[in-house]
């Protein structure tokens, strides 16, 4: 994966802030026996390798979940959030697109974690592993128990 940021797209920016927490909405059917699964942090076929996640320092936990569910019409029961270092420890990166081609259909703060050089269905599930645990070790950050 490119650092020198030579393959992003015009408007998109690696977020560098280590500290920055991303928050990712938890959908009903990724809760299982009490306990979020990796999927949360696995991008599907249609995510084309950007996992979408909401930038902290723009949006609260509460208005991204409130923007997710009452604005965009999708399911949420609650937000996690993983810090840009820990996207970085997996040897991912996060990056902000709200200033990319087609940002206006984006909710604010919009960035993804990079998924697209993890060619392998098991470094995938690894990696999405980890930011699960993260981010469960963190807790809730809106939702059922925040």
């Amino acid at each position: 994966m490119a650092t020198d940021g030579s393959d992003l797209r015009p408007g998109e920016v690696e977020i560098t802030e280590h500290g920055e927490k991303l928050w990712r909405q938890v959908h009903p059917i990724w809760v299982q026996d009490g306990r979020v699964t990796s999927q949360l942090f696995s991008p599907t076929p249609k995510d084309s390798g950007e996992l979408s996640v909401t930038r902290a320092s723009i949006v609260s936990a509460k208005e991204a979940h409130q923007y997710h569910t009452e604005v965009m019409g999708l399911e949420s029961i609650g937000v996690y959030g993983v810090e840009v270092a820990e996207v970085r420890e997996v040897g991912l990166r996060a990056v902000d697109d709200a200033q990319a081609d087609g940002a206006e259909n984006r909710p604010p703060g919009h960035a993804y974690v990079d998924f697209k050089d993890v060619r392998s269905a098991g470094q995938r599930r690894k990696r999405a592993s980890i930011l699960r645990d993260r981010a469960e070790n963190r807790g809730w950050q809106h939702g059922p128990t925040a």
